[in-house]
């Protein structure tokens, strides 16, 4: 409940007044697994935080609120504060213990009972917890099975990245190199078979976008041009950088436009980001464009400033986390590729044409996981040398 808590204050964080609280309810139960039947004790959460204030309810429904969520260092440090004032139970403090740990290297399965004091009888629950929910995972190689965390590879991108160059397979580092090259690459069992392992395995971040084919498209993600603490204290910030990636790069490749180009995609994030402007020009399709914009919490719809109009209008909801998580995804977008030229807002309205939902990389990855996975003797060597068993 309390994670729960910790996933919508990232999403409403820079908001202010939540005028539709069902519509957020729908939003966070498709992007951040946020039960709907949860929504009302999460909100709860966050009022006993001090995070929001003024509910109004209709029935028994939550229909607005008002948020002050601080940033992320204080967020934490408060939630922490009421998930132990909730009296967790000792198996829920282990659970966290084995995550934290696991986040930083991966541990033989065999060995976490003794290296992190955890006790007997629960290590089986433990374990079967966090597989089930996609916090840990098993990779099996010839010394024995080993247990890591998705957040070993989601905050250590570019450590990661370099362990598989230095030591993973020819295959494998030639597909990460590709990673390398463009942030934000859609990937498939059929083109990047080992990436869309790493991804299933919870090894490399990967947004989704369900195309107009009513496929769920993952874009592979490596963002070690990121500052640290985004990576770790500040995860909405680098969610929301992902969702616009993701989004870009979906329309890039399935929006059926020929003449797209990363200056396209770079266009829409500079035209949002121009403290001068900070919007684009009403157009009939921009309700459909930037659904998934409104969603993340970047952008809203204004009334039409044209006399009798009826269009939207896309203004950037101007917040340190949405300038940070913009120009993130711009960073990522031009690394690598030549940006040479601004194009006007008619190609930039074509670069978010992209119907559909948006899921965040854990979802992705809980949803990969029963794809056919090449074997785990890929990575032996890479988590060797994560845990200081081998020589680099």
């Amino acid at each position: 409940m309390v994670g729960m808590a910790a996933t919508l204050a990232g999403l409403i964080r820079g908001r202010d007044v939540i005028q539709d609280a069902q519509a957020l309810a729908t939003v966070a139960a498709a992007q951040l697994d946020v039960s709907p039947l949860a929504f009302n004790n999460v909100v709860g959460v966050l009022e006993d935080a001090g995070f929001v204030a003024g509910v109004q309810h209709k029935g028994s429904k939550i229909v607005s609120f008002t948020e002050t969520v601080p940033f992320y260092d204080n967020l934490y440090e408060r939630l922490g504060t009421v998930w132990n004032d909730r009296q967790p139970s000792i198996l829920e403090q282990q659970m966290l213990t084995v995550v934290e740990a696991l986040a930083a290297k991966p541990i033989p399965k065999e060995e976490l009972e003794d290296r992190l004091s955890l006790d007997h009888s629960d290590v089986p629950r433990l374990l079967e917890i966090g597989e089930g929910s996609g916090l840990v995972q098993v990779v099996r190689t010839i010394d024995g099975d080993l247990a890591y965390s998705p957040f070993f590879g989601f905050e250590n991108p570019e450590l990661f990245g370099d362990l598989v160059r230095d030591h993973g397979p020819e295959k494998l580092a030639v597909e990460f190199e590709a990673l390398r090259s463009e942030q934000g690459l859609p990937i498939g069992n059929d083109q990047f078979p080992f990436l869309t392992d790493a991804v299933a395995r919870g090894l490399v971040m990967a947004p989704a976008v369900r195309r107009p084919n009513g496929k769920m498209q993952p874009f592979a993600a490596l963002p070690y041009s990121a500052d640290q603490s985004l990576l770790v204290a500040r995860k909405p910030v680098v969610d929301k950088a992902l969702a616009v990636l993701a989004c870009l790069r979906c329309a890039q490749h399935y929006g059926g436009y020929n003449s797209l180009t990363p200056e396209g995609l770079v266009s829409v994030i500079d035209k949002l980001l121009d403290r001068n402007r900070g919007f684009l020009k009403p157009h009939s399709a921009h309700r459909r464009q930037y659904e998934l914009m409104v969603r993340a919490g970047l952008i809203y719809f204004a009334d039409d400033t044209l006399p009798g109009g009826t269009w939207v209008v896309p203004t950037f909801v101007d917040s340190v986390d949405n300038r940070e998580a913009l120009t993130l995804a711009r960073d990522l977008i031009t690394h690598g590729e030549a940006i040479r030229n601004r194009v006007d807002d008619s190609e930039a309205r074509s670069a978010l044409d992209v119907p559909g939902s948006y899921v965040a990389p854990l979802q992705t990855m809980h949803r990969s996981r029963e794809l056919a996975m090449p074997s785990s003797s890929h990575f032996e060597k890479v988590f060797e040398v994560a845990m200081g068993r081998a020589e680099k």
